[in-house]
């Protein structure tokens, strides 16, 4: 569409515009609105500024003229005969605050409008925030305060402007969108505000055939995936270098009926192998698979005579060698027949609380109230392995592998009907369903903590609009996913560790200024924020620490200090009732009794206490004590405030 006729839709959608006259070539307007801005309007240039087809400050009919040739001359120059066809439109010109709203089409998220600053500086900045085609008034605030451009709709040098101006306008985008399903692309740039409002003063929409709408379209009526009462596992194996063995191990605290599966027969663990699934009487609930690709289609429908209800398929060799067929003939079962599938590709499934492990990772994890979903088999794994070190327990741990069927929308909405579950962490590297996925994390009564693969990947450039060039992208992701309320972080251990952190006061105790002052930093920088001490408070640590302490928060009890003063300390710190949490961090001084330090972790209380151990193998000896207790440690500053 040429902007002219942008200018005529945007009328009947409560957008603010700039004053404006279209008109031919050879024609000279009627303006009474100079200065003004002269551009061309022609069906063979989209980027005018790149064409030399915009000429500004224009204040008389004579520099009309002018403007007219010297456009008309530099596009020619750039190969482009203008004819009958094209045009010239004039806009007054306004000043004010340059900020700019596109909308497109994307891949992954169908359509996202994007708001930021605008003008020249738009793609040098990109200080932008995106924000899905049907949030609601507080989710666009929220996305809006995600960039620095906000602060002006929160007080700037004596001007006060609404953040209501800028939802009226992204309202107004979102009626436009959905009223008008043509439309893949839009970009108005700059839009001005002022003290009347934000007005756009250039503006671009390209229509086609919009990608199909996916919100709402999960399959309806499935079972729920964590009904598990009798389980099936096929491939089971004496061979402890299989991954049956492991699995089959890691099985045998279920609470419900279990069956092994194995063509030799015999017996594992107690438990009779059973040739063929045939053999098993009864229904069955859920089914592990371990045998070789080839065999998995063929076994699955043996399954369904049996009225599987979910099936986890850890067997490898589908699309990430190339074989796609295979996969396409089990998504269509799950869907003929209504069964859940997990993987392929995959190291299991867990739930703790039925004490059903069915992965191949670490046993012994505890129960807790955190379910971990992950795309990753080797990433679930190392963090199995470091929840097993630190203490902290699942409530579901889910491999989620080649996502043939169950994708992260229907695991969060079930997970949300799980009591046990009170957190979801999510290790992901990428999604089909955008839309679905914001949804589910918009529905979900349940926090959500995100640590997303790719960020370096380049977004695909588009040729229209600079939308299109901020579009696909990690930032675009991570901006929708913070707007519907989960959040993401930049550190993968902070997917353990996050959800049992909602610390607002934080409290250091140490040995050591320096490292103290650097965590500081560090605590700063990720949003934390440090407990400040009252008169009465450093009152009481005056009776039990050196003179020379450092008389504020972090605590310097000072490098001599032995466990004796930091028990003291900690003594008083714990009847500090606003103090969440709490820093123990300690340095190899050569009088440092490290190992009795950390057993001061053990104390009860409301606080939660996280020693921080910097050096080498002066730490090891607590370290193996801490491990043994199931107590986080943190051997860094950096990875002790990532969660934060």
């Amino acid at each position: 569409m040429r902007e002219s006729q942008v200018y005529d839709l945007l009328r009947g959608y409560d957008f603010k515009i700039t004053p404006y006259v279209s008109f031919k070539m050879d024609e000279v307007p009627k303006i009474d609105f100079f200065p003004i801005v002269v551009k061309l309007e022609s069906d063979k240039v989209v980027h005018k500024s790149d064409f030399g087809a915009v000429k500004l400050n224009i204040n008389s009919y004579d520099e009309l003229a002018v403007a007219k040739k010297g456009i008309t001359a530099n596009v020619l120059a750039k190969g482009i005969v203008l004819d009958s066809d094209d045009r010239f439109i004039a806009a007054q010109m306004l000043s004010g605050i340059e900020l700019y709203v596109g909308m497109v089409d994307d891949a992954v998220f169908g359509k996202t409008i994007v708001f930021g600053k605008g003008g020249i500086e738009l793609e040098l900045y990109k200080d932008v925030c995106s924000i899905d085609i049907y949030a609601d008034e507080e989710e666009i605030k929220r996305a809006i305060n995600l960039t620095t451009i906000s602060k002006i709709f929160h007080g700037f040098r004596g001007f006060e402007y609404s953040i209501e101006m800028a939802v009226d306008l992204i309202r107004a985008v979102q009626k436009l969108s959905l009223n008008n399903p043509n439309i893949i692309e839009l970009d108005f740039n700059p839009v001005i505000l002022t003290k009347d409002g934000l007005i756009i003063v250039d503006a671009r929409i390209k229509k086609g055939e919009a990608r199909a709408e996916k919100l709402g379209s999960l399959r309806k009526n499935r079972h729920h995936f964590f009904t598990n009462e009798r389980v099936a596992l096929i491939g089971a194996s004496s061979d402890s270098m299989k991954v049956g063995y492991a699995v089959a191990r890691n099985s045998l605290d279920f609470e419900g009926e279990l069956f092994f599966v194995n063509a030799k027969g015999g017996e594992l663990f107690g438990h009779t192998l059973y040739k063929n699934i045939t053999d098993i009487e009864g229904d069955i609930d859920t089914a592990v698979i371990m045998i070789p690709s080839g065999f998995v289609v063929d076994t699955i429908k043996e399954l369904v005579q049996k009225n599987i209800k979910n099936v986890i398929i850890i067997s490898a060799g589908f699309k990430e060698s190339g074989d796609f067929e295979s996969e396409n003939i089990i998504a269509s079962l799950s869907q003929q027949y209504n069964f859940n599938v997990i993987g392929p590709n995959c190291l299991g499934y867990l739930e703790s609380f039925k004490k059903l492990n069915l992965t191949f990772g670490i046993g012994g994890l505890q129960s807790g109230g955190l379910a971990l979903l992950s795309q990753s088999g080797a990433v679930l794994s190392a963090l199995m392995d470091k929840a097993y070190d630190a203490g902290i327990g699942f409530s579901h741990l889910v491999s989620c592998g080649n996502m043939v069927d169950l994708d992260f929308a229907q695991m969060i909405d079930m997970l949300n009907r799980e009591e046990s579950c009170r957190y979801i962490s999510i290790y992901v590297e990428g999604i089909i369903n955008g839309k679905e996925f914001l949804r589910a994390i918009r529905e979900s009564q349940k926090k959500i903590y995100i640590f997303k693969t790719g960020k370096s990947v380049q977004s695909q450039k588009a040729a229209f609009s600079h939308t299109g060039n901020l579009s696909g992208n990690y930032a675009m992701f991570k901006g929708l996913a913070e707007s519907v309320g989960a959040k993401m972080e930049e550190n993968i251990e902070a997917l353990l560790f996050n959800p049992f952190n909602e610390s607002k006061n934080i409290l250091v105790v140490t040995n050591a200024g320096g490292p103290a002052t650097i965590l500081t930093d560090y605590i700063v920088d990720q949003g934390g924020m440090l407990y400040t001490l009252s008169d009465e408070e450093r009152e009481k640590l005056d009776s039990v620490l050196p003179s020379n302490w450092s008389k504020n928060n972090p605590i310097d009890i000072i490098g001599d200090a032995m466990a004796d003063r930091y028990a003291k300390t900690l003594d008083i710190v714990s009847t500090f009732k606003e103090v969440d949490l709490v820093y123990l961090l300690i340095t190899p001084q050569c009088m440092t009794d490290t190992l009795n330090i950390v057993k001061l972790c053990e104390r009860a209380g409301a606080q939660k206490i996280y020693p921080i151990l910097l050096g080498g193998h002066e730490m090891e000896e607590a370290q193996r004590y801490l491990r043994g207790k199931k107590i986080p440690f943190f051997k860094t500053l950096q990875s002790a405030t990532s969660f934060l």
